[in-house]
């Protein structure tokens, strides 16, 4: 089953400020990136994985990433 980015961070107990500082990012894209507006490359998600202690494949991102035209 895959969850969002959101859910992660709530999981871990892990405020937007605290994990975007721990990230490397500001609050702001962290916030786009849980709303789905903007998009981690790999290198972020990468670190993503290591701070939430999960998988890429549990992490629900939208299909168009895949997509190319």
């Amino acid at each position: 089953m895959k969850i969002t980015l959101k859910a992660l961070r709530v999981n871990r107990n892990l405020t937007q400020e605290a994990a975007a500082k721990a990230l490397n990012v500001t609050s702001r894209t962290l916030q786009n990136w849980e709303d789905y507006k903007t998009f981690p490359n790999g290198p972020q998600l990468v670190r993503i994985c290591d701070l939430y202690r999960c998988e890429l494949k549990d992490i629900f991102l939208p299909e168009v990433l895949g997509k190319t035209e």
